[in-house]
């Protein structure tokens, strides 16, 4: 088969989402190439099936909408640069605080065989902080909480969570740092559920270094951990939030 042909039966099959994570001319966008693909499978159920009072109130949210640059502008200094290093090699990610008080999101496979104590979290301002303790975290569905030791310093605006179910063609945004490229904005709209709702799919682009950034309603509330990405068909991924259940740190 020619290269030509490969890759598009490659993207065929990732249409047809018989099989998206075999796909060769895929990987993750974190720092490596060789993470662990989750197969993402469709949901059996539709989250554009909410109450009434639910849509009542994505509408009116919906309604209160600011500029995208406004958007960016306000919560671009809560997404944050990450360093790790297995002791020999150094790979960088995303992240993003979510609390006042350091609490931090980023995606499980940035840390995955990495040295612990090696991690720095580096601000827009360039200011570096250590994260003081790990809450939680899931290899399966690829995500990390922790609390960052910021001392004084002040977290102007985190990152709100998202308040209402968005929908199949909705805008969002991603914030991340592709390539060490810091605070770089990318903007789509929400393609689909997979895995059971546990995944978004989103035209926002997401490459290497973007992981484990926030993916944005227009509203300014996280809906998602950016974590994959595959180029050939644009199609690119994040781990629904509602997946971490973060009322239990509040």
């Amino acid at each position: 088969m020619n290269k030509v042909s490969k890759i598009s039966s490659c993207v065929l099959s990732l249409i047809l989402i018989l099989n998206l994570g075999a796909c060769s001319g895929s990987s993750p966008s974190g720092r490596k190439a060789n993470q662990k693909k989750v197969p993402y499978r469709t949901s059996n159920t539709d989250p554009n099936r909410t109450s009434s009072r639910r849509t009542q109130t994505s509408s009116t949210s919906s309604q209160q909408t600011k500029p995208l640059n406004e958007l960016y502008n306000k919560y671009k200094s809560s997404v944050f640069l990450i360093y790790t290093s297995d002791g020999s090699k150094g790979y960088q990610g995303t992240g993003f605080f979510i609390s006042r008080n350091g609490l931090a999101i980023s995606n499980y496979h940035v840390f995955e065989g990495t040295t612990k104590g090696f991690e720095v979290i580096q601000t827009i301002d360039e200011k570096q902080f250590e994260i003081s303790e790990v809450l939680d975290q899931s290899k399966e569905h690829d995500y990390i909480i922790f609390r960052v030791k910021i001392g004084d310093y002040h977290i102007a605006n985190p990152i709100p969570i998202v308040s209402h179910t968005s929908q199949i063609g909705d805008d969002v945004f991603a914030i991340g740092n592709p390539e060490g490229l810091a605070n770089t904005l990318s903007k789509g709209i929400i393609s689909g559920y997979r895995d059971s709702n546990n995944r978004i799919q989103t035209t926002a682009e997401i490459t290497h270094g973007s992981s484990g950034g926030p993916l944005m309603n227009m509203d300014g509330e996280v809906i998602g951990i950016t974590t994959s990405g595959y180029g050939e068909a644009n199609l690119n991924f994040a781990i629904n939030i509602k997946t971490l259940n973060l009322s239990r740190f509040k």
